[in-house]
């Protein structure tokens, strides 16, 4: 044998992940600026020893109207899983972008809050972006919807959005303009209006993005509303919120998917949250809330006066999202902090502080970001 020769030598990633199995977590810490793929490896690590569920929230992209958007974990362990590799300022294209919605661990994004017209689809993990054919149809302040979907077997990663405009109270049919990645054209529809009261504009650009999306079955909050657009049947219609609830201001209720469940929680002139869960969504017919849970914010707030200082526990809740896996987690944004909140162990953590007047962060608009096993190519 040649003097110089190396062999190289290969191991299948399920043996390195047994062996670093067995070392501990202050070991593994040190060992995932290796390489790409050992981080790679240390995360399932993480995945399996804390049994993350999935879809696993890593943290939240936080949108404010004047300034930069950011980004903070929404747990002390969340870090140790991306490491260092995440573009939290979303400086993509060199000046400030509005994260306008989140899927899957894609963030949709435009340079303009209001007349949309150039989108782009941005993995903030590897830094890729996307960017997507200019809108036919000029809306002012629309209502976004968008949803990611991977196909592991071939690493094919798919998105659609859907976007419409309300520009009066009561109208007869409405446009949805929807782009689909896998044919890279924007199609309209226009569709009629089946809804049982009036629509309305929204006053909170921050506010349009949709809520959620289940099985190609979009939906908003429109004040008395959830309206409701389903992409596989074409049809347009609406559900009634509970106990014919209205608000003015949207940061004071949330709407979102935790668990599978579509939940709503209202903070409406009170100081306590109400959270109802909607029981054979998206039927039409049959569907019908309950209510979850009740939150004293007034009680949280005195509890922990190390975050919220000494008063007398009267705060305004500023922001309220869901965790997207586990249904007894609440994020409430209070007095310029973030905390979380389990309704089951009644217990409250600090997760972010914002370092700002509470008064600075009422517009504030957070977007949950989820975090997919490893990060997707577009």
């Amino acid at each position: 044998m040649k003097r110089g020769r190396r062999c190289k030598l290969f191991v299948c990633e399920e043996i390195i992940i047994n062996i670093l199995n067995r070392l501990p977590l202050k070991s593994l810490a040190k060992f995932k600026c290796i390489s790409k793929n050992w981080r790679k490896y240390i995360a399932e690590i993480y995945r399996r020893r804390f049994q993350w569920p999935e879809p696993y929230l890593l943290g939240f992209f936080c949108l404010e109207k004047r300034s930069q958007s950011c980004f903070f974990y929404s747990s002390k362990e969340s870090p140790l899983v991306i490491g260092s590799s995440l573009d939290e300022s979303v400086n993509f294209i060199g000046e400030k972008v509005y994260i306008v919605a989140s899927s899957n661990g894609f963030l949709l994004c435009n340079k303009l809050r209001s007349r949309q017209r150039v989108y782009y689809v941005y993995n903030p993990a590897t830094r890729q972006r996307l960017d997507v054919p200019k809108t036919p149809i000029s809306m002012d302040d629309p209502y976004i919807g968008f949803t990611c979907k991977v196909d592991e077997d071939h690493g094919i990663v798919s998105f659609t959005i859907v976007r419409y405009v309300i520009s009066e109270h009561y109208q007869s049919s409405i446009t949805i303009e929807s782009f689909s990645s896998e044919i890279n054209v924007w199609t309209d529809y226009k569709l009629i209006v089946d809804v049982p009261h009036a629509l309305y504009p929204s006053l909170d650009g921050t506010s349009l993005s949709s809520a959620g999306v289940v099985d190609g079955i979009f939906f908003w909050l429109n004040y008395t509303l959830i309206t409701i657009y389903d992409s596989v049947n074409k049809c347009f219609w609406a559900l009634e919120l509970p106990e014919n609830l209205f608000f003015y201001y949207p940061r004071s209720c949330c709407l979102g998917l935790s668990g599978g469940e579509l939940c709503f929680a209202s903070n409406r002139w009170t100081t306590t949250i109400t959270c109802w869960r909607l029981n054979n969504f998206p039927s039409r017919d049959n569907a019908k809330w309950v209510i979850k849970y009740v939150i004293n914010v007034a009680t949280v707030i005195k509890k922990y006066p190390k975050y919220f200082g000494v008063g007398d526990g009267i705060a305004k809740v500023q922001n309220m999202v869901f965790h997207p896996a586990l249904p007894h987690i609440l994020y409430l944004q209070i007095k310029g902090k973030v905390i979380s909140y389990d309704v089951k162990t009644r217990k409250t953590e600090l997760v972010y502080d914002f370092g700002v007047a509470w008064r600075k962060t009422k517009c504030y608009k957070l977007f949950s970001y989820e975090w997919p096993q490893w990060p997707r190519l577009l």
